[in-house]
């Protein structure tokens, strides 16, 4: 949960490409090449990210431009932008003054605000006087700033956001979904589901006892899954939420002596193998950990066939872009594995995210550079 301010990932993570132009380092000034590699805009600045709806930031002096395909200059420098969305894009000025731009660099609807995040499902979350609000692609309010924080983005139609110490779902028509007291929000909604705690108080022996079952709801705000039982046994009244539905599963754990077991449920309470860790690989494929002293890792189909097992020892495993995944070694490098869990580039960067549109940003030598899914490098130390 965070408050809304601009979120600003760093630095060329989560883009859209717009065109073939691909941000290209020499030494430590970067300007744009062609997908083959031939230089288009001359490196001349300390940053530049992708294209996005002809646009692309460029870092000169401390401060991000936006520039074009020619590389011509269509913005004034920003402290800090977002990412195109909906046809728009946050930027942040230096007097700290927050707006969003369009594809020619301008103020898209002459509004100014304290904060304002990416669009999302149409709608972005913006602040004003510490108060939060939702806008439309059109600058008008779905809700007028007051509530306190909420998450970045609208998921599956619904913002959780907390208001007066308290958590609710926010829809796209800026309303509150009720519930009853007794349910309270434990995560955010993803594939139509959002986590719960079902609250239940029982006496016993003079005591009053509260239980916190886990649940999950629909955009009614409907108990939707609440049924637990995996070979006989009823975990409803022990398990915990810890991922929520991606590709149609959402990760829940249950305590054990050592930690906790991990499981992978669909949509209908169906339990998955049990798993010492479990992750959402992205791409409708996930990662299961058998056993702790000597693991077995494996990456798995949505049916929970085994499609590889990695035979090298890792430390950590990113998520799944084109047909690749970044996984890291015991060494501290990095490099990508295809979906059989085999090695197809090799270790040797210091840090390597996700594949988007056939690029990634991978660090070598102290400094970022560019890969496509082949492995070529858009950066060279030498002029």
């Amino acid at each position: 949960m965070k408050k809304a301010t601009l979120y600003l990932v760093l630095i060329f993570i989560s883009f859209n490409c717009f065109s073939q132009l691909v941000p290209y380092r020499v030494k430590d000034k970067w300007g744009y090449s062609d997908d083959s590699g031939k230089i288009v805009i001359e490196p001349q600045y300390s940053l530049a990210d992708f294209f996005e709806n002809g646009i692309a930031f460029v870092q000169k002096d401390s401060l991000y431009f936006g520039i074009n395909t020619n590389g011509e200059i269509l913005t004034e420098g920003y402290l800090q932008y977002g990412r195109f969305n909906s046809g728009l894009c946050p930027v942040t000025t230096r007097g700290k003054k927050s707006y969003y731009i369009n594809a020619t660099g301008k103020n898209a609807f002459n509004k100014v605000f304290t904060a304002a995040e990416n669009f999302s499902e149409g709608l972005a979350v913006v602040s004003m006087k510490n108060k939060c609000g939702i806008i439309n692609t059109s600058g008008s309010w779905v809700r007028e700033p007051d509530f306190d924080s909420s998450s970045l983005f609208f998921k599956s139609g619904f913002l959780i956001a907390k208001s007066h110490s308290k958590f609710v779902y926010i829809d796209k028509r800026g309303k509150d979904l009720v519930l009853p007291e007794n349910i309270k929000p434990a995560g955010i909604f993803s594939d139509g589901l959002a986590a719960v705690y079902v609250v239940k108080k029982t006496i016993e022996n003079n005591t009053e006892h509260t239980a916190y079952n886990l649940a999950f709801i629909d955009s009614t705000g409907s108990i939707a899954l609440s049924s637990f039982i995996n070979e006989g046994l009823d975990y409803a009244g022990y398990l915990n939420y810890e991922k929520e539905f991606i590709d149609g599963k959402a990760i829940i754990n249950v305590p054990n002596q050592m930690a906790s077991d991990r499981y992978f449920i669909d949509k209908k309470g169906k339990f998955s193998h049990v798993f010492s860790y479990a992750q959402h690989l992205n791409d409708s494929m996930f990662l299961g950990v058998i056993g702790y002293m000597l693991p077995t890792v494996r990456i798995y189909d949505s049916s929970f066939n085994v499609m590889g097992d990695f035979s090298m020892v890792l430390s950590t495993i990113g998520t799944f872009g084109n047909g690749l995944l970044p996984v890291q070694n015991k060494a501290g490098y990095w490099g990508y594995c295809n979906d059989n869990a085999r090695l197809v580039i090799p270790f040797i960067y210091q840090s390597a995210d996700k594949f988007n549109n056939g690029y990634a940003v991978v660090k070598s030598a102290g400094r970022f550079g560019v890969i496509n899914t082949k492995g070529k490098e858009f950066f060279r130390e030498e002029w």
